[in-house]
């Protein structure tokens, strides 16, 4: 019972078998060295952050290991980043290059030491070194760490090599720094990490919840979001549309002895925005120079890249926004058995799967794979995730978009594909993660995904099984004036919102409601509109954001995905109410989700300047009517009684957090994403899911379709 009450302290325990056996010629106790299995090891950790012991130790002057930036046991330090092949032996990872000093390894070898069997085990007379180096890669004099924190201080942007690849660093209070940075990054608005030397400097700048202060002391660390305080000395633009700030403790032990020079400092990745984060020295020119104006760096091999995941911490559980380091590679049971399956993800925000029998691997988030630098480094992981786990995989499945650069790799490979419908994929990856096997009510809403019909859809609502979907309703679909450039413009979306309300009367109504498109612009898409031109048509729950956005203020063109929905997330004034009202009509077998008159009473608010901040809240808390009313019919017409929200909209936890009140009000279950993200990067879960599904009954399962679900 010992193991079972006080396990390791990284020990992960998902079942325990009791047999009394009689002691019989019972051989001494050893513990020997891995042999090859015809059966792959599932061993396969992720990164974990610096424990408190070896925080310890590189804090004490008598100790060996005092200041050494590269110190870890076997409860802290590289795992997944590090590993060649399995099984998790030092002989197969990047730490084999560093032969151990003998005080190393008599650590190693003794199961008494807590470090015995620590593959990346070192100390600084054995193990990796750091070097600083400038723009034309010159090694810097002096101590390479304390060299950083006097340029950093400066006001330089240094890139360090991490864990799982390089950051862009600098002073996270110093305006004029971070406006250089996004600049040379090219990242105007979206928010940047901060990283801060302890727990009480965050205290000292953001509201910290129980849970909040949990999620920082958990070895998985992540980037968590917090509200900055009003007397926070971090400046606005760490994160210009919004009062939240993704922040994070030190890591590692480099990161913990920089920090104790200066902090807080920004922390994002080493790339410019939508590429490959930069991995190692042959790499660093992309950054160094362009972006860094010097480079820490170390020699031990990064040998896969692993950004830093970011989380958002409620009352009702963590809401994933990036899932990586410190969650990947854990494995996810799967409800369902099968031959092995890669399943490709979407183009945004994108993760692969690969499954064995009832388990099933999500990568790390690999990001926006349409840029052909992103692509190549996503063919990259998908061979090496096969490698490692030793996986063929006998089919694929991947989202049904015919451009998606992920589908189209996927149907050049010669192998069975299944086409999986991108919001049918939503709901089936959070069934996936909860273990529901029966069919439920999804509400998929997000910026959009290729439907059934070819348009673009976005705010549904699904009966659902892993078999099959029924679309049982969804938004009033509109045009998307100028095609992807409504998409970036939200005041284009607005125009089509206010022309299907006004007619060609929107003009003259509202003329001032949208100053960033000029008189042309608007008479040439009003003209376009009233001619039935063939634009695209979405029923885009993301697209509703973006209009009512522009009307509220934000008609700017957009930096980064889900930036107008962030601004009126934050607009939101928490103690409003009331809501607007809304339609739900009947169209054949399906449902439609107007809200029309929502757009007729926000023009009233707006011609009466009530306040923006009560209207914003007021919109938040009608979608959550909306979606209720709409789950409560659905509920009764097909005797359920589960409810699934998924898609990028339930980032949103506001929206979330009343959506689940208005749900259990109802008496409803209520099932969301709590280890995947809500966004595309739960995509590939639920793609391998509906195809195991569809190989173990192809008969009743199509995903590529809709169907009565079994």
């Amino acid at each position: 019972m010992k193991i079972k009450e006080s396990p390791p302290p990284q020990a992960r325990i998902d079942h325990i078998t009791f047999e009394e056996l009689p002691v019989t010629n019972m051989p001494p106790f050893s513990i020997n060295q891995s042999l090859p299995s015809a059966e792959p090891s599932l061993v396969f950790p992720p990164d974990l952050a610096l424990c408190d012991q070896c925080r310890v130790e590189i804090e004490t002057p008598s100790n060996r290991r005092y200041r050494y930036e590269f110190t870890n046991c076997t409860n802290c330090g590289p795992r997944f980043t590090i590993i060649r092949d399995l099984p998790y032996d030092r002989a197969f990872t990047s730490m084999s290059v560093f032969s151990q000093c003998q005080e190393c390894e008599s650590e190693y070898s003794d199961p008494m030491d807590r470090r015995f069997d620590a593959q990346p085990n070192a100390c600084p007379n054995c193990g990796p070194k750091l070097v600083l180096v400038d723009a034309s890669g010159n090694v810097q004099n002096g101590d390479p760490l304390l060299e950083s924190a006097r340029l950093l201080a400066a006001g330089a942007i240094v890139a360090i090599k991490g864990l799982g690849g390089y950051h862009l660093a600098c002073d996270a209070l110093k305006p004029e720094v971070i406006a250089q940075l996004r600049t040379r990054k090219n990242r105007p608005h979206k928010p940047l990490a901060v990283m801060f030397a302890s727990i009480d400097q965050i205290e000292s700048n953001c509201q910290v919840t129980e849970n909040i202060r949990r999620e920082l002391s958990l070895p998985s660390l992540p980037i968590v979001i917090c509200r900055r305080l009003p007397a926070s000395l971090l400046p606005d633009l760490l994160s210009p549309d919004t009062p939240d700030v993704g922040v994070m403790l030190p890591y590692t032990p480099l990161h913990h002895l920089l920090l104790a020079e200066i902090s807080p400092l920004v922390m994002t990745s080493g790339n410019f925005s939508e590429e490959p984060i930069v991995r190692d020295e042959t790499e660093l020119k992309r950054i160094l120079g362009p972006v860094a104006d010097y480079a820490l760096c170390h020699n031990r091999p990064i040998l896969r890249t692993c950004d830093d995941s970011v989380i958002k911490t409620s009352d009702f559980g963590n809401v994933v926004i990036r899932r990586a380091r410190g969650y990947v590679p854990d494995v996810c049971q799967l409800p369902l058995d099968g031959p092995s399956i890669l399943a490709c993800g979407g183009d945004l925000k994108n993760t692969f799967c690969l499954t064995r029998g009832r388990q099933a691997w999500v990568s790390q988030h690999l990001g926006n794979i349409s840029d052909y630098a992103s692509f190549l480094a996503y063919q990259h992981q998908v061979t090496d995730w096969k490698s490692l786990l030793e996986i063929n995989p006998r089919y694929l499945a991947y989202d049904m978009h015919p451009d998606y650069h992920s589908s189209r790799w996927a149907q050049t490979l010669g192998q069975t594909g299944l086409p999986v419908q991108h919001h049918h994929a939503h709901i089936a990856a959070v069934m996936a993660e909860h273990g529901l096997q029966e069919k439920v009510i999804g509400v998929a809403w997000d910026g959009s995904g290729y439907g059934l019909d070819q348009t673009l859809w976005g705010g549904e609502f699904l009966i659902a099984s892993y078999h099959g979907f029924l679309r049982a309703g969804h938004l009033k679909p509109l045009p998307l004036p100028g095609g992807e450039q409504a998409i970036l413009h939200p005041a284009r979306m607005a125009v089509s919102y206010l022309f299907d309300l006004l007619g060609s009367d929107w003009g003259t109504q509202v003329h001032n409601s949208l100053p960033s498109l000029t008189s042309y612009e608007k008479e040439h898409l009003t003209a376009l509109l009233q001619s039935a031109y063939p634009f695209p048509v979405t029923s885009s729950a993301g697209r509703l954001f973006d209009a009512v956005a522009a009307l509220l203020g934000f008609d700017h063109t957009l930096t980064y995905e889900g930036q107008a929905a962030v601004r009126l997330q934050a607009l939101a004034e928490q103690s409003e109410k009331s809501l607007y009202s809304f339609e739900i009509s009947q169209n054949g077998k399906s449902r439609i989700l107007d809200f029309k008159p929502m757009l007729h009473e926000l023009l009233r608010d707006l011609k009466t300047h009530d306040d923006r901040a009560r209207m914003a809240m007021r919109f938040h808390r009608t979608l959550a009517g909306a979606i209720s009313r709409m789950c409560v019919i659905l509920a009764a017409e097909h005797h359920l009684d589960r409810v699934v929200l998924s898609g990028g909209v339930f980032q949103n936890d506001l929206l979330l957090g009343l959506v689940r009140t208005e749900l259990v009000q109802n008496g409803l279950q209520v099932f969301h994403p709590r280890l995947f993200p809500a966004n595309d990067g739960g995509l590939s879960l639920g793609q391998a899911v509906i195809a195991l599904a569809a190989i173990a009954n192809p008969a009743t399962t199509h995903p590529q379709r809709t169907v009565p679900c079994a």
